[in-house]
């Protein structure tokens, strides 16, 4: 953290900037696909640094996580706002049963991925957070969670199987 500070002890934001944006433009592409428009993902981006600027103050000790947690809850925010102002009645003529059947689908899909979630261990719950949620890498999770690196792999694909099996999809 020291390296991202100016003589002063505040963050050096355009050193950070510089480093982390290519970081927060990945994590939202990857969460958001198309979803958002090119203006909204860059608004999640400034938002997520001038968050950060807000908050210099707090002690950070793991600079990437607190900036990914920003962008994770700024994306949300933005999705849940987006979806609040969309009308479906703008849309209730154009939408097919076909695609009302596949949305209806992909939300019993999601449904059922949630609930396994949520039946799983402590750890193996802390492992898909931090990796699929936090964008944190195998080598971060497991020091953060003081296990090797093969653990949180073994973990990882275990899960992965478990929620396979429980969808119905291939072994």
């Amino acid at each position: 953290m020291k390296f991202f500070k100016k003589r002063d002890e505040t963050l050096d934001l355009e050193s950070i900037i510089k480093e982390f944006t290519p970081y927060v433009k990945t994590m939202i592409n990857n969460a958001v696909a198309n979803n958002l428009n090119f203006e909204d993902k860059e608004e999640i981006v400034a938002d997520t640094f001038f968050v950060l600027w807000k908050n210099q103050t707090k002690e950070i000790t793991d600079l990437k996580a607190y900036i990914a947690g920003i962008a994770k809850n700024l994306i949300k925010e933005k999705l849940r706002k987006r979806k609040v102002t969309c009308d479906i009645s703008n849309y209730e003529n154009s939408i097919e049963f076909s695609n009302a059947k596949l949305f209806s689908d992909e939300r019993d899909e999601i449904d059922k991925i949630e609930k396994s979630l949520a039946n799983l261990k402590e750890l193996d719950f802390k492992i898909v957070t931090m990796f699929y949620y936090s964008f944190q890498s195998i080598k971060e999770i497991a020091k953060e969670l003081n296990i090797s690196e093969r653990n949180v792999k073994t973990r990882l694909f275990r899960i992965r199987q478990k929620i396979k099996k429980e969808l119905g999809v291939g072994g």
